[in-house]
């Protein structure tokens, strides 16, 4: 048992020597690494940047050496690309040594608390995690807005360029895939669009504008079908966008299904009993589908809430005629009259709803 805890403790503290090899520098190195700091106190940045990455050269994994690259290319070049590079390095080595600390303490907790001491507490490498962190989430929105600026001014194959970096640096953006999408839609690239926007809603799936997105470059393709199953995606994320209703409606008209082009108009009525273009619709199709008297009570509703609309006075008066409703066309051949007071078709409807009331 002996020899296995001395084992244990030899195997630990190699590992303590392999992580923090990556910080070790030749006199050479620690010389650079000094007047790089001077330098880079005094302002003189540009003398302070090739000392540091000659320390980079020696040794690629010196947190000092990427924090202080990272540091130059974020205030003074405002190069956040290159910034967001070395910060990701600083990351990842900081990783390194917290999950060799971790591993330590499953093996020697004595040990373990003299390496956090010595390598981790005196650097303040939580801190420094913490605000690398964050300085590469504010790489990441500059250059998007960077991105988003050359959108804005019409630059879309350079837009589409840094927001692709942008992609691979933060691949989990639903944001950078929807400006992939909408540069791709300024250039006439559907297909491209669609891939990026069908991204966003394989990261969120509870994102009902991107599938309404989808569904009318689907419908503006005249690809019916799909343009349905989008409407479909959005209204179930969504149930109270009566929109998607409203185009699931229209997608179906156009593939002459009546049957959903009345569910889907009368759902919209159900959410929004004013909205005129639904109960025109429903009009229609029972017309269509020969419920007249379903027809002329849709109607009637659109003329409440439309009453100077002479079109639906007349088109009503007309079906009332046909039907041989006389109370009732008598009744909205006087509205027609009084909308437009020289309308001989008015009058004669007036004067045939009298006739034949009389009788």
């Amino acid at each position: 048992m002996k020899k296995k805890i001395i084992l244990l403790v030899a195997f630990a503290l190699l590992i303590s020597n392999a992580v923090f090899a990556s910080q070790d520098l030749s006199a050479e190195g620690k010389k650079n690494l000094r007047s790089a700091n001077m330098h880079l106190t005094g302002g003189r940045y540009e003398k302070a940047l090739p000392l540091y990455e000659s320390v980079l050269e020696e040794n690629p994994n010196n947190i000092v050496a990427l924090e202080k690259v990272a540091g130059i290319y974020f205030d003074v070049d405002k190069n956040y690309l290159e910034a967001n590079n070395y910060y990701e390095r600083l990351i990842d080595q900081i990783d390194l040594i917290f999950a060799e600390y971790e591993k330590l303490k499953t093996e020697n907790e004595k040990d373990a608390k003299k390496f956090y001491k010595k390598y981790m507490k005196k650097a303040d490498l939580d801190e420094k995690l913490e605000n690398t962190k964050k300085l590469t989430a504010s790489c990441w929105t500059k250059l998007f807005l960077e991105a988003q600026e050359l959108f804005k001014n019409e630059q879309y194959d350079d837009s589409i360029a840094k927001f692709i970096v942008l992609n691979e640096i933060a691949p989990d953006s639903t944001k950078t895939l929807k400006m992939l999408a909408f540069a791709y839609n300024k250039k006439g690239d559907e297909k491209k669009s669609l891939e990026y926007m069908i991204k966003t809603t394989e990261l969120d799936a509870n994102d009902d504008m991107a599938c309404t997105q989808i569904a009318n470059t689907y419908f503006g393709k005249e690809d019916f079908d799909n343009a349905i199953i989008w409407y479909d995606k959005a209204s179930q994320i969504n149930p109270e966008n009566i929109d998607n209703f409203y185009n699931l409606a229209l997608a179906y008209d156009k593939l002459e299904d009546d049957d959903n082009v009345l569910k889907y108009n009368l759902k919209v009525h159900e959410l929004d009993p004013e909205n005129l273009d639904a109960i025109i619709n429903l009009s229609n199709i029972y017309a269509k589908m020969s419920d007249i008297d379903k027809s002329i009570e849709f109607l009637k509703k659109a003329i409440v809430l439309d009453p100077e609309n002479v079109d639906f006075v007349e088109f009503l008066s007309w079906k009332l005629s046909q039907e041989k409703r006389y109370e009732e066309l008598l009744t909205y051949a006087n509205k027609w009259k009084e909308l437009v007071p020289d309308s001989e078709d008015a009058q004669n409807l007036i004067n045939l709803a009298k006739q034949k009331l009389k009788q």
